[in-house]
């Protein structure tokens, strides 16, 4: 259930991030593998709230599981973009 307070939540600490990537990074496939992978919401979302309860362990702020699932978006989009950028400055003269 949302907060009623309105209030944000806190900015993931560089603990956090690392927990969420070391979480994150073993269960890649199954998470973003192949559309014929077969995997079911239920054990994707059951994975991703093992890897919450495991940022939670830090006890910096109540995490939920789409906290951290959207802060993984936010990592990928950033990398890509980040890359994407990169490539972009090699390739043109």
């Amino acid at each position: 259930m949302a907060r009623v307070t309105g209030e944000r939540a806190s900015a993931f600490t560089s603990a956090e991030l690392e927990r969420l990537v070391g979480g994150v990074l073993p269960q890649y496939r199954l998470l973003y593998g192949p559309p014929d992978q077969q995997v079911s919401a239920h054990q994707k979302k059951c994975t991703w709230r093992a890897i919450t309860k495991d940022v939670r362990t830090l006890g910096v702020y109540g995490r939920r599981s789409t906290h951290c699932r959207n802060r993984w978006e936010d990592l990928r989009r950033w990398a890509r973009n980040t890359a994407e950028a990169q490539l972009g400055m090699l390739v043109e003269p």
